[in-house]
């Protein structure tokens, strides 16, 4: 396994809660802190004023491709923007959709290999529905599968977690695989496990990753304590990594061990940043050279 990180791990900007850095910053930063594979947040960047929200959105990946490649950055994973089906007006779900399409041919500009995208949930009106989730999510991902082909990009399909008492579709591994299954594509379609979901979920993650065995394709390794999902480094919270690890070489996982820790360094002074980014890369290290 190779260790990489989400741009994600330097986004925003603390005190200034719609403030992101740019790409090119946290790119930088992040090159600087040791990592050379990284994993693009389109879903951080596709709202307000930033780029993938702008009319000239492709043009500007493409300015990034040309400015990453020139640095030597290869690109793992990316995620997709996101939003919540049963929170989402009907007549701004277009507009929603057309965001990840753009994730989707950005990542096939950057050479992305396995894209996330998030699984949605159908409530009717007796409340959660599985069956009704299930087959709007094999509609979705048949579409995103097609244009994926067309950029040479594959789709992981994301473990999610529930919000309270409100079921989210996904957040169930059975429900992961019944979707990877009926889709049908074991070349198109992929599943990334975030440990972090897990944990909230009370799953264990070691029998869970030997039952998705070969259909995993990416990792968010992120911590927590089990009530929130604090996308904070292992070990700060309350997950065994033991377990997790061995089993990741156990079934013989060939993909990147992307961390996703996005909370490092939101409250945290610019002038902390780079030490901050640095000990996740020992961290890193120390873990995938421990297993």
């Amino acid at each position: 396994m190779r260790l990489s990180t989400t741009l994600g791990i330097h986004c925003k900007s603390s005190g200034k809660k719609d403030k992101h850095y740019s790409y090119e910053d946290s790119i930088r930063i992040c090159l600087d802190s040791g990592y050379k594979v990284l994993d693009i947040s389109f879903s951080s960047h596709s709202a307000g004023a930033f780029r993938m929200n702008q009319p000239d959105w492709e043009q500007s990946v493409t300015q990034l491709k040309e400015f990453a490649s020139a640095l030597g950055v290869e690109w793992s994973q990316g995620h997709a923007h996101y939003y919540g089906w049963e929170t989402t007006p009907e007549s701004e779900r277009g507009w929603q959709e057309e965001l990840i399409r753009r994730s989707i041919i950005g990542a096939g500009i950057l050479g992305v290999k396995w894209l996330v995208i998030h699984p949605g949930s159908v409530h009717d009106d007796l409340g959660y529905s599985r069956e009704k989730s299930l087959e709007k999510n094999l509609k979705a991902f048949r579409e995103y599968g097609e244009l994926a082909a067309e950029h040479n990009v594959g789709i992981a399909i994301e473990n999610m977690f529930d919000r309270g008492r409100i079921r989210r579709f996904g957040s169930m591994l059975d429900e992961l695989l019944e979707l990877h299954e009926m889709l049908d594509d074991p070349v198109r379609f992929g599943i990334c496990w975030d440990t972090g979901h897990a944990h909230l979920m009370g799953i264990n993650q070691a029998e869970a990753l030997q039952r998705i065995g070969g259909r995993l394709k990416a990792l968010h390794i992120a911590d927590n304590r089990g009530e929130y999902d604090d996308h904070i480094p292992p070990y700060f919270g309350t997950i065994n990594w033991g377990p997790i690890m061995r089993t990741l070489e156990d079934v013989g996982y060939k993909g990147d061990f992307t961390f996703e820790i996005l909370n490092l360094t939101k409250d945290l002074p610019r002038g902390l940043h780079q030490e901050a980014i640095e000990f996740t890369y020992r961290l890193g290290r120390f873990m995938l050279e421990s297993v």
